[in-house]
């Protein structure tokens, strides 16, 4: 990733923490009629239980799990990285690796939402219509929600996916990758999430 990409990320960050100050406080202000003021309307931050279950299951759930065996299976079938081999050896490391970056990424995000109070869980679009779901799908890769259901910009969600993917590049990988390969692994891994999403909105929920 270029000098120039790491800078718009970084630009990215400070737009989003420069947001979270600007819930409206006046208790007469009226909300302009807009399609997502009517879908804050029925959205419930949820609370510290709601939360600690959805950072257990992000991290060691079952659909987690699966989806780690599943990356893990992909990378050895393209031997990535080679240095680790093939057999259940090989298996077994990328297997680890990714339960690990996957847990530093959770746990960073789920502490940023702490402090900041924001939701970056996923929920379903409460819409109808195939492309109103779309749109609401994309964008919960990318935003979380205020207390009054106002989507910003997912400083927790963009910090985990890097912070995760730059640390495990940087401490178990082989010594030829970089913080630079953690930051394209990054890239991917929010890419991946907006497919995944779909999935979420149109087949099965988890």
């Amino acid at each position: 990733m270029s000098k120039r990409a790491l800078g718009a990320f970084l630009l990215i960050l400070v737009a989003a923490f420069g947001g979270y100050g600007q819930e409206p406080t006046s208790p007469t202000a009226q909300p302009t009629p807009t399609a997502t003021a009517t879908s804050n309307s029925t959205y419930v931050f949820p609370d510290k239980g709601e939360r600690f279950k959805r950072y257990v299951n992000s991290t060691v759930g079952p659909f987690r799990l699966v989806r780690t065996a599943a990356s893990a299976g992909i990378d050895q079938w393209s031997d990535n990285p080679e240095e680790w081999g093939q057999g259940m050896k090989g298996y077994g490391k990328r297997f680890a690796s990714g339960l690990g970056r996957n847990a530093i990424q959770q746990t960073i995000t789920y502490g940023l939402d702490s402090a900041l109070t924001l939701d970056t869980g996923f929920q379903r679009s409460k819409r109808e219509g195939f492309f109103p779901r779309f749109k609401d799908a994309l964008l919960e890769n990318v935003t979380s929600r205020t207390r009054s259901g106002k989507r910003v910009i997912s400083a927790p969600r963009f910090v985990g996916v890097y912070s995760g993917a730059v640390i495990a590049s940087e401490t178990w990988y082989p010594e030829r990758y970089s913080y630079k390969d953690g930051l394209r692994s990054g890239t991917g891994t929010l890419l991946a999430g907006f497919g995944i999403n779909l999935i979420r909105e149109f087949v099965v929920n988890w």
